[in-house]
């Protein structure tokens, strides 16, 4: 797989453009197109006000859109540097960004967080939940306080189950091949002889897929929850990237299922990318 199109949904924030940041180096690495996006809801701020008002309003917005993104490139001088489009569209945010992957066949969204904990609500905020639950397209996340370093080791927390078409992982291969990096597969059980028939399939076709990438393995054969392991995992390996399979009834609920406020297994200043349920 070959990186071509890179879609980032900007609201001018710092903290999408730190998300932007990211984004522009992975387009220098692999020569693809970037795809800005800016999505606005024209709203009527009072019901005593006509209907009329409304291409008015759209237009306003429109022209301060404009104008946000001639001061995004002066203040990113590194966006003239690469190829890309700006896209300006009346659309809720997630609606937009979904429907502007299909348009422009985007291999992956890139999207800011806040990262301010790890609580559901206040980690990933609405529209990158919203985004990561609904989207076909890989999504990486990046916190605002993270800082780009090059990617040296990717951790990938594989469960070995529900892998039907391994090619659904092509964008970690992306990754690896644009980085010269390696991955680590980190499985939470009791070894492979404790596997079931399924698992162990799937095991080994993730086995043969990575075969000619650099690669380690690791089982976890304690009785630990699956994101302290991932937590330890990544205090003392030094991973630049974690990846996480968004599956469709447990991500990221699973994740944040103890409720207290903790710097917690996704670090909040790390790199996520999420791949979508591959059933």
């Amino acid at each position: 797989m070959k990186l071509k199109n890179i879609l980032v949904p900007v609201d001018f924030s710092n903290c999408s453009n730190n998300a932007l940041l990211f984004a522009i180096q992975l387009v220098q690495q692999s020569e693809s197109k970037l795809w800005l996006l800016n999505c606005y809801t024209v709203q009527i701020p009072s019901a005593d006000i006509t209907i009329d008002l409304q291409p008015t309003l759209a237009k306003e917005y429109h022209r301060n859109a404009e104008n946000s993104f001639v001061l995004l490139r002066d203040k990113m001088p590194s966006l003239g540097n690469v190829a890309h489009e700006e896209l300006i569209k009346i659309s809720f945010i997630r609606d937009g960004i979904l429907q502007t992957a299909k348009e422009v066949e985007a291999d992956l969204i890139v999207m800011g967080t806040k990262g301010a904990d790890n609580r559901l609500d206040t980690f990933f905020g609405s529209n990158t939940y919203g985004t990561i639950k609904k989207s076909k397209t890989p999504v990486l996340v990046i916190p605002e306080i993270a800082k780009f370093q090059p990617i040296k080791k990717v951790l990938f927390a594989a469960d070995f189950k529900h892998i039907e078409d391994v090619h659904g992982l092509d964008i970690i291969k992306a990754i690896l091949s644009l980085f010269g990096a390696k991955v680590e597969i980190l499985h939470v059980g009791h070894g492979w002889s404790e596997l079931s028939m399924h698992q162990s399939r799937e095991a080994a076709a993730i086995v043969e897929y990575f075969n000619h990438e650099e690669h380690d393995y690791h089982f976890i054969k304690d009785e630990v929850d699956v994101y302290d392991a991932i937590e330890n995992h990544l205090k003392t390996h030094e991973n630049e990237l974690l990846v996480l399979i968004a599956r469709k009834h447990q991500f990221p609920g699973s994740l944040f299922k103890k409720k207290v406020t903790r710097r917690s297994a996704l670090h909040t200043d790390l790199p996520l990318l999420t791949i979508p349920d591959l059933r």
